[in-house]
C-alpha cells in the first residue's frame, strides 16, 4: 500500500509530466519548424540536467538520478514528436501515458 506521501508524489509527477507534455506540443505547433524546435529543446534541457547538483544524496545517487531525470525527458520529447506525426497523419488526438 502507497503511503500519502508517496501518493502525493506520484500525482505531482503525473500532473507535470502532461502540463509539460502540452506546453511542448504547444510551442511546437507554433513554431514554424515543429521538430527543430523539439531537436533544440531537447538538446537544451539535456544540458540544463547535466548541471544539476543534489546536495544531498551521494555522488552515485546523483548521477543515477540525472541518467533517470535525462531519459524522462528524452521520453516527453518523443511522445510529443510521436504526438506531432500522429496528428499529421491521421487527424486524431494520442493518449498520453507514463
Amino acid at each position: 500500500m502507497a503511503s500519502a506521501f508517496e501518493k502525493d508524489t506520484l500525482a505531482t509527477i503525473a500532473v507535470l509530466s502532461v502540463a509539460i507534455e502540452r506546453i511542448l506540443t504547444h510551442l511546437a505547433k507554433a513554431s514554424s519548424d515543429p521538430r527543430l524546435f523539439l531537436d533544440n529543446e531537447l538538446k537544451s534541457g539535456l544540458e540544463s540536467l547535466a548541471k544539476t547538483n543534489y546536495w544531498s544524496v551521494s555522488h552515485k545517487a546523483q548521477n543515477e538520478i540525472l541518467d533517470d531525470a535525462k531519459a524522462r525527458y528524452s521520453r516527453i520529447i518523443g511522445n510529443v514528436r510521436a504526438g506531432q506525426a500522429q496528428q499529421q497523419t491521421s487527424g486524431t488526438k494520442r493518449s498520453i501515458s507514463f
